[in-house]
């Protein structure tokens, strides 16, 4: 049974301390799974959270009306190198079993039940999914963006990346009455936002971020991921040294690895022309070569100025047009943008951290990230990606158990 308030639990020794409140009921001792899912293909974070309690719980007190509470909170050696991570979340869907009971309550039997909830931040799902629409004439894209952010009233704030920004002062625009997030999308296809490959989210403290994915990934990184070797003798030396360090990371896991720049250029083809019709002529053409596009626009990664993307030429040497879209007279933006993203994850790597970690930079999806190996023969996977998404499990045993499974990506194979 759920506990009052005030009367929180603390296991000492825990990594981790997780509460969860729900109305006026404290649910953190019921919590036996929670998983955090950020993904640059999501425009806020899903949180699954699975309790195990009374069935009558399920039916009087959790019930989708009120927000649910979500803190978790670093304790012992990881107390200095992280922040609280509170979510204050919307109950979206469940699915769960009741068991039969007697006619009659007995106080003294209780039988708990598995329950799976899954959730999205309330503020972000507010902001995102808030009507929008207006007319522009002589408004740049930011000065677009912003104000509808603005008209949400629901106090998000803006954070806009400004590197390879569409500046062209628009001549006129029409939101016609959508989401903010699909006024968002609708810009990116109709104008091309940056020139390059952008991303959009909510983040969990209600700040919407506009990111140029192909600018982020020659920034320096956030984080940084060793795969240890098996045989190496420093490794010992070097973990003690990386525990004092809050954004250095270290897995023994596996890798795996994927690359599929052949099927992207099957699906895009080597020639591309897309016809669009200005207001000065009846049509106009605008040609990219895909490798071309690839190493100027994509998420190219180089040591040695070699961001060639590695493909089979004489299979995919073909033109294909691009009809269905009029563009804005003759800007090529909006043609940069929609096919620089077929590009984003031709190169994939994905693996598990575990242990004591700090959770928070996992969670800033779109940001560039560096990924070395110890092991000589992998040397040309190293180097810069994207973090495209995160799973964060923690698992209640006796303390709180965390995996995290970092996916990783980039256009070129090798740096």
């Amino acid at each position: 049974m759920a506990d009052q308030l005030g009367k929180e639990s603390f296991l000492p020794g825990r990594s981790y301390q997780i509460s969860l409140k729900i109305k006026n009921k404290d649910y953190s001792n019921d919590l036996i799974k929670c998983q955090i899912i950020a993904s640059v293909n999501a425009i806020y974070d899903i949180v699954r959270l699975e309790l195990f309690v009374d069935p009558r719980d399920i039916i009087t007190e959790i019930t989708g009306e009120d927000p649910l509470k979500l803190s978790i909170t670093p304790i012992g050696n990881l107390g200095d190198r992280q922040e609280r991570l509170d979510f204050e979340l919307m109950y979206i869907s469940s699915a769960y079993k009741i068991p039969i009971k007697p006619m009659m309550y007995k106080p003294f039997q209780v039988d708990r039940v598995s329950f799976p909830i899954i959730c999205v931040p309330r503020k972000p799902f507010k902001t995102m999914n808030t009507m929008v629409n207006n007319i522009y004439i002589g408004n740049t894209i930011r000065e677009i963006i912003q104000d509808l952010v603005n008209k949400t009233n629901t106090n998000a704030t803006l954070n806009m990346d400004t590197d390879n920004l569409n500046n062209n002062q628009l001549d006129q625009v029409l939101i016609a009455p959508k989401t903010l997030a699909k006024s968002i999308k609708y810009l990116n296809e109709t104008f091309g936002i940056y020139n390059g490959i952008f991303n959009y989210s909510c983040k969990y403290d209600n700040t919407v971020e506009i990111l140029n994915l192909t600018k982020r990934i020659t920034q320096e990184s956030t984080f940084i991921i060793y795969q240890l070797s098996s045989d190496d003798e420093d490794n010992i030396k070097f973990l003690r040294e990386a525990l004092e360090k809050p954004n250095v990371y270290y897995t023994y896991d596996l890798i795996n690895t994927s690359y599929s720049g052949n099927m992207k250029a099957a699906i895009l083809s080597k020639n591309l022309k897309h016809i669009v019709k200005p207001s000065d002529t009846l049509y106009y053409e605008i040609d990219h070569d895909l490798e071309t596009l690839a190493e100027n626009y994509g998420l190219s990664y180089s040591t040695q100025n070699n961001k060639k993307i590695q493909l089979d030429s004489d299979v995919y040497e073909r033109t294909r047009y691009y009809t269905d879209h009029t563009g804005y007279e003759k800007e090529e933006q909006f043609a940069i943008a929609n096919t620089a993203k077929v590009l984003a994850n031709t190169t994939n790597l994905d693996f598990r951290l575990e242990k004591n970690m700090n959770i928070i930079p996992l969670l800033d999806v779109g940001r560039a990230v560096k990924f070395n190996s110890k092991t000589s023969e992998y040397d040309k996977l190293t180097g810069k990606y994207i973090l495209k998404s995160t799973i964060i499990d923690f698992d209640r045993t006796r303390d709180w158990e965390v995996v995290a499974r970092i996916f990783l990506m980039r256009t070129n194979k090798d740096r």
